[in-house]
């Protein structure tokens, strides 16, 4: 990990959760990395996992209205049959 990312997780919301800092900011680009400062790589990896949370919030509710479930017991979705 560079200088500037261990600096941009002690600054960032997430940095006190390595794992999932490190995912977020896997899918930043060099180029990005390179141009930007610490605190500014810190603002947008927590705006990243703000969105990410966000879409994985609207895509529970999109499965839910679509009629999907999750079986926690069987650790999978299941699609209920449409009442008649």
């Amino acid at each position: 990990m560079s200088i500037k990312i261990t600096r941009a997780a002690k600054l960032s919301r997430i940095g006190d959760t390595p794992r999932s800092f490190a995912a977020m900011a896997q899918y930043l680009p060099d180029s990005v990395i390179k141009s930007l400062t610490s605190a500014q790589l810190a603002e947008m990896i927590d705006a990243l996992w703000t969105c990410a949370g966000d879409a994985k919030a609207i895509a529970a509710g999109e499965a839910i209205e679509a009629g999907c479930v999750w079986d926690a017991k069987r650790n999978m979705s299941r699609d209920l049959a449409p009442l008649a």
